[in-house]
């Protein structure tokens, strides 16, 4: 592939960056940076999705390189030579600064990190002791939700407004939101999905063209699109959104260990996790579903999908 008579090297030039350092630390702190899932950084690898200009701004801000050199391999040339005698006083330069940086001010720094350490412990505890910060039982965040998601084989979804995989501006311009880098990743990785729109018909068929036209300009196949979507609609009411995940849990213990820890004896019932969604600007997250609110989201699920029709 090639641009301006130059050869892209987008992929080959991203992986040696990831390797300078162990490769799967450096490819979760680069996902956190970009807001994106580990998958997705991991398919910009292989080339199965292509960086947006945005992501390929970001990934060069955060390993410090020119975006020359991170798509074609190419490094900035200097203007000049610098002479040998240069050289040589600069060097000379950096090392009567670095000794000028003598022990008073190494014991000032000490100082000025123990004195932080110590005001973020107190800021801490006072968070943590105030009832306004605890979190409702059972309730996670979007961030969480995502993590839970990217461990899922099958995902089964409730909507009865906007999805949270696609967000409609106040113009009804559709783009992507916060859950789709996470759905791409899942569908690429042969997972497989079934959203289930409560509601008229009318209302729906819009964004379901608005979900195959992302995924297309994701780099998605169609084949693929149909294979792992399914897009279905009831004309009844749904009083909240639901997610059910079917998990692969040997995954979610390894990449999620912490979350493991929270839910898998009070929140996944025999292999599934299900949660009522919460897209309200003030909570953004979800609440688990336990014992017979977990039994009545699944019958729900089963009893509408046979009597929906296909978007």
């Amino acid at each position: 592939m090639a641009s301006a008579g130059r050869e892209i090297k987008f992929e080959e030039i991203l992986r040696a960056l990831l390797e300078r350092e162990k490769a799967t630390v450096t490819q979760k702190r680069l996902a956190k940076a970009l807001g994106v899932s580990g998958t997705t950084v991991s398919h910009y690898v292989t080339g199965r999705i292509k960086p947006s200009f945005q992501a390929l701004v970001a990934i060069a801000a955060f390993f410090n390189v020119t975006l020359d050199y991170l798509v074609f391999g190419e490094r900035i040339r200097p203007a000049s030579v610098v002479g040998a005698d240069n050289l040589r006083a600069d060097v000379m330069r950096a090392l009567a600064e670095s000794n000028a940086y003598n022990g008073r001010q190494r014991d000032l720094v000490v100082r000025v990190n123990r004195r932080l350490h110590e005001q973020v412990e107190r800021v801490a505890r006072e968070l943590l002791e105030s009832p306004e910060n605890v979190s409702p039982p059972g309730f996670f965040t979007d961030a969480e939700a995502l993590a839970i998601e990217a461990c899922a084989n099958r995902t089964r979804v409730l909507v009865r407004t906007t999805p949270a995989d696609i967000s409609v501006g106040p113009d009804g311009e559709v783009a992507r939101g916060t859950f789709f880098d996470t759905l791409v990743g899942n569908i690429l990785a042969g997972h497989t999905y079934q959203y289930l729109f409560h509601g008229f018909r009318s209302t729906f068929e819009p964004y379901v063209r608005s979900y195959r036209d992302l995924l297309a300009q994701a780099d998605v196949p169609p084949e693929i699109v149909s294979d792992c979507v399914e897009f279905r609609v009831i004309d009844a009411e749904l009083p909240a959104g639901l997610v059910l995940h079917e998990l692969d849990l040997s995954l979610f213990e390894r990449r999620e260990p912490v979350l493991w820890e929270r839910f898998r004896d009070d929140g996944i019932v025999n292999g599934v996790f299900a949660y009522v969604s919460i897209r309200h600007e003030e909570a953004l997250g979800g609440i688990v579903l336990y014992d017979e609110y977990f039994d009545s989201a699944v019958r729900m699920f089963y009893r509408d999908w046979a009597m929906s029709q296909v978007l």
